[in-house]
């Protein structure tokens, strides 16, 4: 079972994907040119990420062998680097300028015009690195229990061999005891 901060982040980070896949949604249904690759590039990332981040923690706590500290790095490391991309991808195609100049709205192919696709391509960008920063700091939990417990959840980890190495010594007597 994973840990507590580990599910709570999972449910913030479904919220904030849920959302992203609603916004980037309605960016794709709403394309009156030819899709934008930077658009659909965000939706996988939206769906990679909830796909891999909450339903995948589910079957971890479900299932014991899918909560290898390996494992749960990878997925976090693939969903960081996604989430990233994703943002930075659509912040660059949008320009960040204001929803209400008109030139710019018309001249850019993602806002084509629309003051709504406008902030909705914002909201999104800011929703991914909310993401971002919940699959960074999810990332460095996962490297944490790796380090601790071992890539697969065994007692080969760092902490447990100094932990073993405390243990042996305990109920053997020091020189003044003796």
């Amino acid at each position: 079972m994973l840990a507590l901060t580990d599910n709570i982040l999972r449910l913030v980070n479904f919220a904030f994907l849920v959302i992203l896949l609603g916004l980037i949604g309605d960016l794709i249904s709403t394309q009156h040119h030819p899709h934008s690759s930077r658009v659909n590039f965000c939706i996988f990332a939206a769906a990679f990420g909830l796909t891999t981040d909450f339903f995948y923690g589910i079957l971890a706590n479900i299932f014991a062998p899918f909560a290898f500290p390996i494992i749960l790095f990878i997925w976090d490391f693939l969903n960081f680097v996604f989430t990233f991309t994703a943002g930075t991808a659509l912040a660059v195609g949008i320009r960040t300028h204001s929803c209400l100049n008109k030139h710019y709205l018309d001249s850019n192919h993602i806002t084509q015009g629309s003051t709504q696709r406008c902030r909705e391509a914002q909201a999104s960008v800011a929703f991914f690195y909310f993401s971002f920063f919940v699959f960074l700091f999810k990332m460095v939990m996962s490297f944490l229990s790796m380090l601790s417990n071992g890539p697969f959840g065994t007692s080969s980890g760092f902490s447990t061999r100094r932990r073993h190495r405390q243990q042996a010594n305990v109920g053997v007597p020091t020189i003044s005891q003796v």
